[in-house]
């Protein structure tokens, strides 16, 4: 269960005008209700000292989560909803987290969904969050929780127009970075993204 919650997905105090500049970022991402691209995946196993990087496509819905699709060199996908999250693997072997039946799922799940959505509380209730403004603005955001401290220590995103990078560095060394290229900003989800999607 902990590497399914791994595979998932500052430094100082939140001040006031960290509060004013998390909002505005996150008030420019939500201004697309819909971005898709490219997504390309970097994952470093410490264990192994190797890192393995996968390409594939991404769906983000302000409102509603995320949907990346993984199709080099394994296919597989993941679906982050505010309720849940499923894993599914070659050969279709799917993994559910479901908040509905489990409270620490939920929550898990939440917060997850936040880091990609305007839900700034959310981000402020469980994060020290630190901004740092240039080019791209970047956010960078560390747990408060002890529990998870164990699953990641930060997580940092990358910002222009819309997301461009998150970057998360987990707690046994091992680390993973998204980088979303190509973005197209559609006004509405296709019929299948919307069911996906659904809680």
């Amino acid at each position: 269960m902990r590497k399914f919650l791994l595979s998932l997905i500052l430094f100082l105090p939140l001040s006031g005008l960290w509060a004013d500049q998390l909002e505005d970022v996150y008030a420019r991402i939500s201004a697309h209700p819909v971005t898709r691209g490219e997504l390309t995946q970097e994952q470093y196993i410490k264990v192994a000292n190797r890192s393995l990087i996968s390409k594939g496509t991404f769906v983000m819905a302000a409102d509603k989560g995320v949907i990346f699709e993984i199709t080099d060199p394994f296919p597989s996908s993941m679906v982050v909803t505010e309720e849940k999250m499923v894993q599914t693997l070659p050969g279709d072997v799917v993994a559910v987290m479901d908040g509905n039946e489990n409270a620490m799922f939920k929550n898990i799940a939440r917060i997850i969904h936040s880091v990609f959505a305007n839900d700034v509380e959310v981000l402020k209730e469980n994060f020290q969050v630190s901004v740092t403004g240039g080019p791209k603005d970047v956010v960078e955001l560390v747990p408060k929780d002890p529990i998870l401290s164990m699953l990641f220590l930060k997580i940092t995103l990358a910002v222009g127009e819309s997301i461009d990078s998150v970057s998360v560095i987990e707690a046994g060394g091992n680390w993973v970075n998204y980088t979303f290229s190509n973005k197209t900003f559609p006004e509405k989800l296709t019929e299948d993204e919307r069911q996906r999607l659904a809680n």
